[in-house]
């Protein structure tokens, strides 16, 4: 080998060297919304518990899915329950990974200070939503499914199809009730109260609650697996367990 390319292989593995370590001293986790409120507030003293500094994006579990198929590089990731199972029979998370960390309630956000009505009946909440002068939530979001499903099962769907804004970006509905663009919002519970302006008007009936389970897979490619698991550990662990409840949610997946 000539001295060039000794010296090439050379800086080539120092390179290589150079990005393990970067990956070993920073945990990469892509994470559903629907725990934003409550990972940011424990974020400190789980970098503390696990040894490593956490690197983290917040968004919809449906961004993220396709992210992922696409090749994204990631850790841990925090997502509903069949985004994370389909992920593991395509290979991207490591089988048996699957962790309910946390479950939310489905609920109507409000501008703060707004007069509240009763919607804890289909009755009431459909009195509500046709008074509504407009409504939004996340194109694709955690709640998208469920809120169709109950518009169509109040049989008002047409008559409010007109009123609905759906935002591309998360985090957007809660903003644009604060900001007095939209009147209504639908999301976890955990994506409404924790937004200044904003607060929790009801939660849906029961015949059209369907709770969002956030749900921990461990990457395929990682290499750190061992401090992603321990996220998951102390995600679970009492010292979590106070943040996960102040955002109106229940630790596990019950």
């Amino acid at each position: 080998m000539t001295s060039s390319r000794l010296v090439l292989s050379m800086l080539f593995a120092a390179v290589g060297c150079a990005q393990i370590a970067s990956a070993q001293g920073q945990l990469r986790v892509l994470c559903s919304n629907g725990l934003r409120a409550a990972f940011e507030s424990v974020m400190p003293d789980a970098e503390k518990a696990i040894g490593r500094k956490i690197s983290v994006d917040f968004s919809a579990s449906t961004r993220f899915q396709k992210e992922i198929e696409d090749g994204a590089a990631f850790d841990l990731t925090i997502l509903t329950p069949g985004i994370i199972d389909g992920l593991i029979k395509g290979g991207k998370i490591v089988a048996g990974t699957h962790t309910d960390l946390a479950i939310a309630d489905l609920a109507v956000g409000v501008k703060a200070g707004s007069t509240k009505t009763d919607i804890s009946t289909a009755e009431g909440m459909k009195k509500r939503l046709l008074a509504a002068k407009s409504m939004t939530w996340t194109d694709g979001g955690a709640a998208a499914n469920a809120v169709m499903a109950m518009l169509k099962g109040l049989e008002i769907e047409e008559q409010v199809k007109a009123k609905i804004h759906l935002q591309n970006q998360p985090g957007r509905p809660a903003l644009s009730v604060a900001e007095g663009e939209n009147e209504l919002m639908f999301g976890p519970v955990s994506e409404i109260g924790t937004i200044k302006g904003v607060e929790v008007l009801g939660f849906f009936p029961k015949e059209y609650q369907k709770p969002v389970v956030m749900t921990a897979g461990i990457g395929a490619q990682t290499k750190d697996a061992a401090a992603a698991k321990a996220l998951v550990q102390y995600l679970l662990s009492a010292k979590a367990a106070g943040a996960i409840k102040a955002a109106g949610m229940r630790q596990g997946g019950k």
